[in-house]
């Protein structure tokens, strides 16, 4: 049976065009295109995660960023003490560097609210309290987070780490925010 010209036409022509459309590809080191399936890794990280690498170095850096978004609106709505407000002292910490993505020498850092929330709704299922920080676990198994996890910890049993104490300032340190001087 002898196909009609038109149609064999159209027969050979579907090859073509899946090669054009298989064309539709970004250039590459843009991965963040959803023609791509490298695109998927980012795209999941973002839609789980809420990680955009784009924005922020590592996972750590993002999830640290977060734990401190977290603390401050904590601190504005249940102790009324906003240090973004002019009227009221201003805290240095929230300025300081991140410190080693461990467990040690701070844990509560480590495991945070996410933790908590998460063993509540594994407790309401099972009935046991088991408190399991995932953004922290992503961030330590993440490139480079097992050797920072572990700097951690050696640095908490050498004494030599960033402390919770700290001195009071001079009053010669002290300004006035808001004010040209």
């Amino acid at each position: 049976m002898k196909l009609p010209r038109m149609k064999s036409l159209s027969l050979a022509a579907l090859p073509a065009i899946g090669l054009l459309l298989g064309s539709c590809t970004s250039t590459p080191g843009e991965y963040d295109n959803h023609w791509n399936v490298q695109g998927l890794q980012p795209r999941l990280a973002y839609h789980f995660l809420s990680y955009k690498p784009h924005l922020a170095d590592t996972y750590r850096d993002h999830q640290w960023q977060q734990k401190q978004d977290i603390n401050l609106t904590l601190r504005r709505h249940l102790l009324n003490n906003n240090p973004l407000n002019p009227f009221q002292p201003g805290d240095p910490s929230l300025t300081q560097p991140r410190a080693p993505h461990s467990v040690l020498p701070d844990p509560v850092d480590y495991f945070h609210v996410e933790s908590l929330v998460f063993g509540a709704a594994f407790s309401i299922v099972t009935g046991t309290f088991i408190p399991v920080p995932f953004g922290s676990i992503f961030g330590t198994i993440e490139e480079g987070g097992g050797d920072e996890f572990m700097d951690g910890i050696e640095q908490t049993a050498s004494g030599n780490f960033r402390g919770t104490l700290q001195q009071p300032a001079e009053p010669s340190e002290f300004r006035v925010r808001n004010t040209k001087l």
